[in-house]
């Protein structure tokens, strides 16, 4: 080849990469949208978060000169998370304004009422009562002593009230109306079904395909934080456990209502949730939970009344990031962005930990707070038939969707989320005994049981958790309604086994390594074999190593898997026994990228890269073959 045409196929290769690279440059200017909270609050209560370093002389300072009481939130997170109720002393104004220019400051805000009462339900009330009655939870225990009333209660991030309907009876519905009705293969060939009685009514497992992961993973080693109501889980002192939580490993918690370690649930939702997580299961006993072998921990931040504020939220949070969890379910939420929350999911997120939030029951477009924020994974509601639930929020910040039931139209328990959990006569239930929820609260803990399942694979970065799930979900035809799809456990189980166990490729690539060492031709030495091997090798793993100590959405993955280091390697070595560490360098890297390709790893998470990564993936895997085959043509040619 002429040096011209040399030279045109380098300046059309450069043009190449960098066109395919422009659709990327939003990733290393994109900031975060900030959120604030409302500038008044009802009860009068404002929160001062200051920054992590600061000290004791700056809370004493900051009391003195702006002449303002702190008062810690919480004791157990005073000296880590530095969060303060503030009030102006007697005698003078509050000035907020001037307490967030305060260098030390991060927030100062009013403190967001964080609620599942009934007035958070949009709409007029006549639509209102109109929901009441046809809304959720049905008990559904034949010889209880509710038998022949139904008890409804709507379970949510944005709503909640129950009601009892005496004498009324489930519409009856056909068996063939949706997929998921049904029972599983008796047969079980897989040794996947677990033998819990009441597991049949389990819809939501078979949608999502659990079973299918079960022969994979079962969440062990993993901690969930459920930051809800609290867990009537282990027993406390205020109260029992249910009964099918006997076999549920369980990690200390917190209560930050009651300020103390007994994080018992004094509601019913909190029990619920963590049931779809971890519910003892295989125990002959009630129904199944998806990631049973992980271990729960509760964080009591709402109280009997389902209601709850956005300091102790924050705090738990961070005392969750703190003390081990590796994901965090909040199926809760409030109209209203909180600083204070919003910054306690970043910390937590920095921290290597994935925080699953329910999108809201607002039956229109228009997620909830904390899902909406960008460090959190917002979660739909699905039905039966997979379509929305009729009460889901849905919006732009949705990533997934996941069953969370729909009870409205059929009234028919079936249709409902079944787990184990307490409810009290005093909001209509029956005590320790299995109800159908339905709510974006009831899809929230599948996404967050899922992401347990994947992270006991082996799999820690949430950001690479989270593409997981997304990649792998059931596509739908409408983004701001189910994310990029309907949760499904199976293919993800798969997907991340893909990513941690030893396939072809790498036995393709020790062998071509020992190629290069037993048979690397009487002109190379020793040395040089050994080297070409190592580069090759270094080629293949150092994009994954190094994307495991940057996460998989730092933008810095741009440089490890592409052309750019193999190209800037090539160039320096020019000619001699360098130019083929160089090309065997480049060889290893165009494997990665092109095993990343066809096994659907490819290293780039969609949430942050957006379709660029396909187009960036194969241009710089070919780019990286053509300097391999280059560098041995140069080899070749000199040779001679």
């Amino acid at each position: 080849m002429n040096p011209k045409n040399r030279l045109i196929l380098s300046a059309l290769g450069a043009l190449a990469l960098t066109a395919s690279l422009m659709p990327l440059m939003r990733v290393w200017n994109q900031k975060p949208e900030s959120l604030s909270a409302p500038m008044s609050a009802g009860d009068g209560k404002f929160l001062l978060d200051l920054k992590d370093g600061a000290t004791d002389a700056d809370v004493a300072d900051i009391q003195s000169r702006y002449n303002v009481t702190l008062t810690p939130n919480s004791t157990v997170t005073e000296k880590s998370n530095r969060l303060y109720h503030v009030a102006a002393n007697p005698g003078s104004l509050l000035n907020l304004d001037a307490l967030r220019t305060d260098s030390r400051v991060e927030a100062a805000e009013p403190e967001i009422q964080v609620s599942l009462s009934p007035d958070e339900l949009t709409g007029s009330p006549v639509q209102q009562h109109d929901l009441a009655r046809r809304l959720e939870v049905f008990s559904t225990s034949d010889t209880s002593p509710m038998a022949g009333r139904h008890v409804i209660y709507f379970a949510g991030s944005s709503g909640g009230r129950v009601i009892t309907i005496k004498g009324a009876r489930p519409i009856q519905t056909s068996e063939t109306r949706t997929h998921w009705r049904g029972t599983s293969d008796e047969n079980d060939p897989n040794g996947t079904r677990p033998n819990d009685p009441r597991y049949d009514e389990q819809w939501n497992f078979k949608m999502i395909q659990a079973e299918e992961a079960w022969k994979r993973t079962r969440g062990k080693g993993i901690v969930v934080a459920v930051i809800d109501t609290g867990v009537a889980g282990p027993d406390y002192k205020r109260g029992k456990g249910c009964r099918d939580f006997k076999e549920t490993t369980f990690v200390p918690g917190y209560d930050f209502v009651n300020k103390d370690d007994q994080p018992y649930d004094d509601h019913a939702h909190g029990t619920h949730v963590a049931g779809t997580i971890a519910e003892s299961t295989n125990n002959n006993e009630g129904v199944a939970g998806l990631a049973f072998e992980a271990s729960i921990m509760p964080l009591k931040v709402l109280s009997a009344s389902g209601s709850g504020s956005a300091g102790d939220i924050g705090d738990a949070i961070r005392w969750a990031a703190d003390h081990g969890a590796n994901v965090i379910n909040m199926s809760l939420g409030s109209a209203y962005p909180s600083k204070v929350m919003e910054n306690a999911c970043a910390y937590a997120a920095k921290k290597g930990v994935l925080i699953v939030c329910a999108a809201g029951n607002s039956f229109r477009e228009g997620v909830g707070y904390p899902a909406a924020y960008p460090s959190c994974l917002a979660v739909s509601s699905v039905g039966p038939s997979g379509e929305l639930s009729k009460f889901s929020s849905w919006g732009k910040q949705v990533a997934i969707a996941a069953p969370g039931g729909d009870m409205i139209d059929s009234q028919d328990p079936k249709d409902g989320i079944l787990q184990n959990t307490n409810m009290s006569e005093k909001i209509g239930g029956h005590g320790d005994d299995y109800y159908a929820f339905q709510g974006t609260s009831m899809a929230s803990p599948h996404v967050a049981a899922a992401a347990a399942l994947v992270m006991a694979q082996g799999i820690k970065d949430p950001a690479k958790v989270r593409d997981i799930l997304c990649k792998t979900a059931t596509p739908k035809n409408d983004k701001k309604k189910y994310g990029a799809g309907v949760l499904n456990v199976g293919n993800a189980s798969k997907s991340a086994a893909a990513e941690t166990t030893w396939k072809l490729r790498h036995l393709l690539l020790i062998g071509l390594s020992g190629l290069l060492l037993a048979f690397g031709g009487i002109r190379r030495s020793l040395a040089l074999r050994v080297a070409m091997a190592g580069a090759l090798g270094l080629g293949f793993f150092l994009p994954d190593g190094f994307t495991s100590l940057v996460g998989a959405n730092s933008a810095w993955n741009l440089l490890t898997f592409s052309a750019l280091l193999p190209a800037a390697f090539f160039l320096i070595a020019r000619r001699g026994p360098a130019v083929k560490i160089a090309g065997t360098y480049a060889l290893g890297t165009a494997f990665a990228l092109f095993a990343g390709w066809t096994n659907g790893t490819i290293p780039f998470t969609q949430a942050t890269f957006l379709g660029a990564q396909l187009p960036w993936t194969l241009l710089n895997a070919v780019a990286l073959f053509g300097l391999s085959l280059g560098a041995g043509l140069i080899a070749r040619k000199h040779m001679r």
